[in-house]
């Protein structure tokens, strides 16, 4: 099974930039145990939010032809809450890649005010070979990113 914390992506910018979003549902999972009086979305999945979106922006820069894993998070700041009725905005920006590799930092707001910053966000990664894998990622892309097009050179 895959859990998404994000909806949609609305903008992707490869090698640069990536915007999404999560609309927070009353009828999310996990909020009955965050808490019972005063449901909120808890920071980890506002990060897991945030560092879904970061992922796709390095597997998209990278033309789909990788497989990456998160390896290291710093630098993460918890400014607010989100709530049953809220959306969070999710956007990323690459900061640098590396060798097998990419740093990404992101911010997670509500109403424009920022939730959660995540100041570095270092990815590993490995190349795929086979066409049919390299294929199959940017399906699955197309269908969870909400249907963004991406420009043809990406795609």
């Amino acid at each position: 099974m895959r859990f998404l914390f994000y909806d949609r992506i609305l903008r992707m910018q490869p090698g640069h930039h990536a915007l999404g979003t999560r609309a927070v549902s009353i009828g999310d999972e996990f909020l009955p145990d965050h808490y019972p009086d005063r449901p909120l979305m808890p920071a980890s999945l506002i990060l897991e939010s945030v560092t879904q979106v970061a992922g796709w922006l390095y597997i998209v820069t990278k033309h789909f032809a990788i497989s990456t894993v998160l390896g290291l998070v710093e630098g993460v700041e918890i400014l607010g809450d989100a709530r049953p009725g809220d959306t969070l905005e999710l956007e990323v920006w690459m900061e640098y890649g590396h060798r097998d590799g990419a740093t990404i930092r992101g911010v997670a707001r509500v109403n424009g005010v920022d939730v959660l910053r995540a100041r570095r966000l270092v990815f590993a990664s490995q190349p795929l070979i086979d066409p049919a894998s390299i294929q199959e990622s940017r399906n699955l892309f197309r269908y969870l990113s909400g249907g963004l097009v991406l420009e043809q050179a990406n795609r």
